[in-house]
């Protein structure tokens, strides 16, 4: 049987949506779109107030380009996440009633072998995990993807020099990146495993309260469950610290094209090979 990628699953278990789900990414790619047309609007009435132009109707246009533009990436956008939201839950439902018919079907043993917990921890919480994956990440990295492909075109249209310089800070920011993501299989499977403890622990502890109370158990067994949840927020605590800088210089390059744009294009712009309106657009 062919090995099928995680996401390649979600996509064959929520086949009953797949129309709404494609829907949703068609109108997230183009809502970003049409949030890149403010720019260039804006980029004209820059162009206009550096020539000295003080008529109003020269800038109508441009200002109702803008909020045009505005206007429908947000009304595009919203409707793909309220149908990919809508769509998502309809699949998690499905895939919760379908666990629930799977489980009276297993053996015993598999049943009784695994605690409350980690049976929770399926259900529940690794079932809402998915969330994440249709209702944000199938319409919203599309367009996020499409967006920087979509500006990238629009540079080199404007100034193949100007483009390629914009995409000198990303090694950098690569490069801090895979300082986090080289642990990141061990950092996630030790936090799957701190949170299904504390899960387990909890849920152990509520149902059996009655006895542990008849035993005069309390002091104990709440020890125990202090300790798992203090456990889980440390290894969060330990992971994020761990990842921080690596983060939080990789999320600075990433954006920092300004870096190279801005002094190179004023030499080009200086040395007469850039014009004035390419360099305001650019930026």
């Amino acid at each position: 049987m062919k090995e099928q990628s995680p996401v390649g699953r979600i996509w064959e278990l929520g086949a009953q949506e797949h129309s709404r789900l494609i829907t949703a990414v068609v109108l997230a790619v183009i809502g970003v779109a049409c949030g890149m047309v403010p720019y260039f609007a804006a980029a004209k009435i820059i162009v206009l107030l550096l020539a000295g132009e003080q008529a109003f109707t020269a800038y109508l246009p441009w200002l109702l380009t803008v909020l045009a533009g505005f206007l429908i990436r947000t009304l595009l956008y919203n409707s793909a996440l309220s149908l990919s939201h809508k769509a998502t839950f309809s699949i998690l439902k499905t895939i919760r009633q379908k666990l629930l018919a799977k489980l009276p079907h297993l053996p015993l043993g598999t049943v009784m072998d695994a605690s409350s917990g980690k049976w929770k921890e399926i259900i529940v919480d690794q079932v809402d995990s998915m969330e994440t994956t249709l209702a944000h990440l199938f319409p919203e990295m599309t367009a996020n993807i499409v967006a920087p492909v979509l500006i990238l075109i629009a540079l080199f249209l404007l100034d193949w020099r100007l483009a390629l310089l914009s995409l000198a800070v990303f090694p950098i920011a690569f490069l801090f990146m895979m300082m986090v993501m080289g642990n990141y299989a061990k950092d996630y499977a030790g936090a799957v495993k701190a949170t299904s403890e504390m899960s387990s622990t909890m849920i152990e502890y509520i149902n059996g309260i009655q006895v542990i109370k008849a035993f005069n158990q309390g002091k104990q067994s709440y020890t125990r469950l202090t300790d798992k949840v203090r456990a889980n927020a440390q290894y969060y605590y330990d992971w994020m610290r761990r990842s921080q800088l690596g983060m939080s210089m990789a999320y600075a390059f990433f954006p920092a094209q300004m870096l190279t744009i801005l002094p190179f294009g004023w030499l080009f712009y200086t040395h007469g090979s850039l014009s004035a309106e390419t360099f305001v657009t650019v930026i």
